[in-house]
């Protein structure tokens, strides 16, 4: 007998009835149907657990009128993504988890999760929904957070993407996917911002050849020197038909990024990078990036394998 096909890739999107989940589910069935992935929609019934007598561990049952609602919210999204995008897989899960474990534990390192910023529940504009910090921190795979709300003119099909890249293997990764990101629309461009105040790794070779330029402006050439590196290692041939560009700045990071993302349709970047402690903590900059941000923002992830948090599955 031959090994079992591998799992394609699919699009997961959390929705709860929130205007912000709406506007996640537009953007993921826009990503879906451009990539010719199916898509996942999923409902969180945050079922509590519950510890008996005899230290047994047992999930609690739903309530009958919250299956219910949760039963109509999916049926709802189901209805809206096939009236919009008739030709695509449409899909749905009614899970017992916290939405954040819920997304987790049905998605692999191919795929996408895409949330809203805040759902119901949340306080106000001011702090980023819980979900979306965990997962970000979390998820085996790349996650964007969409700010707005249903039916705003945000672009779902993003054409000027801006990412973050300081040298890391993380910020290798969001370059690689903010660069299938552009190749996949049309007149695409890409910003790729480096932060001088980033620690950039500088070998004596490279210095060497600065020899010749004036000491206060290594670190921007020694900046550039990194990004073609990693556009060229991350696949030149995928940016054939992209638009890219390259800023070095001495901003600090997350504003640097917010400043060159205002007006762009997606900015990448990396769950932590350089420094960062790994598996534990969400980066800082990323962290600031996606608290401020207005736009839809993707954190892809330092790594490749399942860290499902099985602590918070209550």
């Amino acid at each position: 007998m031959g090994e079992d096909a591998p799992d394609r890739p699919k699009v997961l999107v959390g929705v709860d009835g929130s205007s912000t989940a709406w506007a996640a589910l537009d953007w993921a069935a826009a990503q879906a149907d451009r990539r010719d992935l199916a898509l996942v929609v999923v409902y969180a019934l945050s079922v509590p657990l519950a510890r008996t007598a005899n230290t047994e561990v047992l999930r609690l049952p739903p309530s009958d009128m919250a299956v219910t609602h949760g039963e109509l919210v999916l049926a709802e999204a189901a209805g809206h993504v096939r009236g919009h995008w008739p030709t695509g897989q449409v899909g749905t899960a009614l899970a017992l988890e916290k939405p954040a474990v819920a997304l987790t534990l049905r998605a692999g390192p191919t795929d996408l999760i895409v949330v809203g910023s805040r759902g119901l529940g949340a306080l106000g504009s001011a702090f980023l929904g819980s979900t979306s910090v965990r997962l970000a921190a979390r998820a085996p795979c790349p996650v964007v957070v969409v700010h707005g709300t249903h039916g705003t003119s945000a672009r779902t099909r993003p054409q000027r993407i801006v990412v973050g890249v300081d040298g890391s293997e993380c910020s290798r990764r969001a370059l690689s996917f903010a660069l299938e990101q552009a190749a996949g629309a049309v007149d695409a461009s890409l910003v790729v911002v480096n932060s001088i105040e980033s620690p950039t790794p500088f070998a004596a070779q490279s210095l060497v050849a600065m020899s010749g330029q004036a000491p206060d402006r290594w670190p921007e050439h020694l900046a550039r020197d990194l990004v073609a590196d990693m556009i060229e290692q991350a696949g030149a041939d995928t940016a054939d038909n992209v638009d890219v560009s390259v800023v070095c700045t001495r901003q600090p990071p997350a504003d640097a990024l917010l400043t060159e993302g205002a007006e762009a349709d997606l900015v990448v970047l990396g769950s932590r990078g350089r420094g960062g402690l790994r598996g534990l903590f969400l980066g800082s900059v990323s962290q600031s990036v996606l608290h401020r941000a207005r736009v839809p923002v993707a954190v892809v992830p330092h790594h490749g394998v399942h860290e499902a948090d099985t602590d918070d599955q209550a």
